[in-house]
């Protein structure tokens, strides 16, 4: 017959085992979470330049509409 200890002893493995693999999955979460920032950081600063780079472009745009008319 299985005792309650027994059946303790299981469940308590089971747990461990549960919480290292929970705590595996998150150190992996963890690592991609920070791939993300940084590649999202490269990306707004593309953005940024692209920006004021077509911000110049419409400032001088109607001079060079000016010049050609």
């Amino acid at each position: 017959m299985i005792t309650c200890c027994e059946i303790a002893l299981v469940l308590g493995i089971t747990n461990v085992i549960s919480l290292a693999i929970f705590a595996g999955y998150n150190v992996n979460l963890s690592k991609r979470t920070i791939e993300l920032e940084k590649k999202n950081g490269k990306e707004q600063k593309q953005i940024d330049q692209l920006s004021k780079e077509l911000q110049i472009k419409k400032m001088f745009l109607p001079k060079l509409k000016i010049i050609w008319n």
